[in-house]
């Protein structure tokens, strides 16, 4: 163990000098008493830049190379949707890192408006809101359920998702009712099943319910 002969005090680890005085230290040094965490050479917040930079600069020669060719090629306009897309996973998954349900969410509901932007600017087959969107929402509480249970998530925690995401899939009735869904039974069958769960939760577990929307709502 170190000592420091001027403060009179023993120190633990292998120091250079004493915390104290900033006095040599005598004595023989030992391991540390905590481990010592390696600060990564690259910082988030810096590899969040690097990255920024770079997607931009990609975006920018993209959309150069668009105009010299007077949208001639197909595949310049989906780099530059993809490009965005990737930065906008990235963000959500360093901005929601210790909520991985939150960042799933998020990130499936950016996915469902995506898809049907696409669809819409390449002539709307409808595919985004005949199986796409239909699929994802069962998908997204299906999920959610599985992480919660690897992770040991109490339902106080993540009934609020499920919830949300019973609600939002209501706003399928827009395509079903305007006919823009030409195929609408997925859609139907999807809102009907997140509905039951919506149900039960509501009947069986208003507790916990109530609780985590008071806390979400600061109520």
């Amino acid at each position: 163990m170190q000592y420091c002969p001027r403060c009179k005090v023993k120190i633990r680890g292998n120091k250079r000098c004493c915390p104290l005085c900033q006095g040599l230290l005598e004595g023989e040094p030992e391991s540390p008493a905590f481990p010592v965490i390696k600060k990564p050479a690259v910082s988030q917040v810096s590899f969040f830049r690097i990255v920024t930079f770079v997607l931009i600069v990609l975006e920018i020669a993209m959309i150069t190379l668009d105009f010299l060719t007077d949208r001639a090629l197909p595949w310049v306009s989906l780099t530059e949707i993809y490009a965005v897309i990737c930065w906008a996973d990235l963000w959500i998954a360093l901005y929601f890192r210790n909520n991985v349900i939150k960042m799933v969410t998020i990130e499936l509901y950016i996915a469902m408006v995506i898809c049907l932007i696409i669809d819409i600017g390449s002539g709307f087959r409808g595919w985004s809101v005949e199986w796409m969107i239909p699929s994802t929402f069962v998908g997204m509480a299906i999920i959610t359920v599985i992480i919660a249970k690897i992770l040991h998530i109490s339902l106080e925690v993540y009934i609020i998702y499920l919830f949300t995401n019973v609600m939002l899939s209501l706003l399928q009735t827009i395509g079903t009712l305007s006919g823009l869904n030409k195929f609408p039974a997925p859609a139907v069958i999807s809102m009907a099943l997140l509905l039951i769960g919506g149900a039960a939760m509501a009947l069986f577990r208003s507790r916990e319910l109530k609780s985590a929307t008071g806390k979400w709502f600061n109520l």
